[in-house]
């Protein structure tokens, strides 16, 4: 099968380093660490997982930090070497173990990527799987398949980046017949949304900030508006199209990323600006109850710290590894508490518990989270150096870049 591939033997990584700051394009090449190219299908680790024909595959903004080598080794640990890039993904199955029972070879499936306790065979499973948090999973690492925290960084599972996957049947969602496969791919991107709003909900009337307009700002928009329609959502966007799909996703208010971004989310947020012999205001007062960084970077974080009201959360969505020159005055000087967010989990709401991911299906289905107009562009698999530019040049309309098959 044709496929992408991620692999960094120290002598390749640091050539890919040292050149990709030449260029981009020698990112991505045969003497590089992300290779396109032949690979071999994987096989089913057991009786209970599928295989699967991949559909479409999204591009995640935490791949294009694999492909850049951005991302911190502080997660190389969570992977095993060479894998299949790609975690979003909609695909039709073709073959399953001898112990499936729950889908059928011809069926549209999405897979849940994450390899917690169940995948693995880890019996009993650890105190988080077993509480429904899988994305806190202690057994990444461990059991019948290779180091890897998602499809897409094991060796073991291919990934949609690749012509097929293989993936568990506790993880399959069948994919209903009128959805399009360019919403079924956003159902991943949407669930880390889900997961991040259903565990800080806003309380009824609160002022919420989301920082970001790129695919992960506005599916949270999309689960802020689904999941918590009585709070007012502000969105900082930086390009126009991003303002357009943020208004119709159910922004109350959007702030254009532009000089006077600042002082206008201060006055939405009731916040009172405090300036200092030097640097930026600080807010106080008041300010936004909840902000979700969607976005990494030192501005998005101090941003956040500024305009949050004093005792408010910040919720963390962008994956950044480092925030180089953040003054964490703000931090301590208003008593905020900072929470990350990963992936997806089960939430108990309205007397029962349901899976983020499932949820964010439903929510697809339903058209309360109308988002498959994010998917700006597709490309084949062959045109990867063209799909990888587009999904990095956020400037050029596009949202969601995905490969299609």
């Amino acid at each position: 099968m044709k496929a992408i591939r991620f692999a960094a033997p120290i002598p390749t990584y640091l050539t890919t380093r040292a050149t990709g700051r030449l260029s981009r394009r020698f990112y991505l090449g045969k003497h590089a660490c992300t290779t396109y190219g032949d690979a071999l299908e994987p096989a089913l680790p057991n009786e209970r997982w599928v295989r699967i024909r991949t559909r479409m595959g999204g591009i995640c903004g935490s791949d294009l930090n694999v492909i850049m080598l951005k991302a911190s080794p502080a997660t190389s640990p969570f992977s095993s070497f060479p894998f299949v890039l790609g975690h979003e993904n909609v695909g039709e199955v073709i073959e399953v173990g001898r112990a499936v029972r729950s889908v059928r070879p011809g069926q549209r499936v999405v897979a849940n990527p994450l390899l917690c306790c169940e995948p693995r065979e880890m019996q009993p499973s650890c105190a988080a799987c077993a509480a429904g948090d899988h994305s806190r999973c202690a057994h990444f690492t461990d059991g019948a398949l290779s180091p890897g925290m998602l499809i897409g960084t094991t060796r073991d599972t291919g990934g949609s980046w690749g012509e097929v996957f293989v993936a568990h049947e506790s993880r399959l969602v069948p994919v209903p017949d009128a959805m399009r496969d360019e919403e079924a791919v956003l159902i991943e991107p949407l669930a880390c949304s889900v997961h991040a709003v259903r565990s800080n909900l806003p309380p009824t009337g609160a002022r919420v900030l989301v920082i970001g307009a790129g695919s992960i700002g506005l599916l949270t928009t999309a689960a802020l508006s689904a999941l918590a329609p009585e709070r007012s959502v502000t969105v900082l966007a930086r390009h126009k199209f991003q303002a357009a799909h943020a208004t119709r996703l159910g922004a109350a208010q959007v702030v254009r990323a532009r000089r006077d971004y600042f002082e206008e989310l201060a006055e939405i947020g009731h916040a009172r600006l405090l300036k200092p012999i030097i640097g930026r205001p600080i807010g106080t007062g008041s300010g936004f109850d909840m902000t979700f960084v969607c976005v990494g970077g030192t501005s998005a974080m101090d941003d956040a710290l500024r305009l949050t009201r004093p005792g408010g959360t910040i919720v963390l969505l962008g994956n950044v590894s480092s925030l180089n020159g953040l003054d964490w005055t703000p931090l301590w000087l208003k008593e905020l508490t900072v929470r990350g967010s990963v992936c997806y989990g089960a939430h108990g709401h309205g007397g029962a518990t349901q899976d983020a991911f499932a949820e964010s299906a439903a929510l697809i289905a339903s058209g309360r989270a109308p988002v498959g107009p994010l998917v700006t562009q597709t490309f084949p698999l062959a045109d990867y150096r063209a799909a990888i530019a587009a999904a990095m040049n956020r400037g050029k309309g596009n949202v969601k870049v995905a490969f299609r098959y």
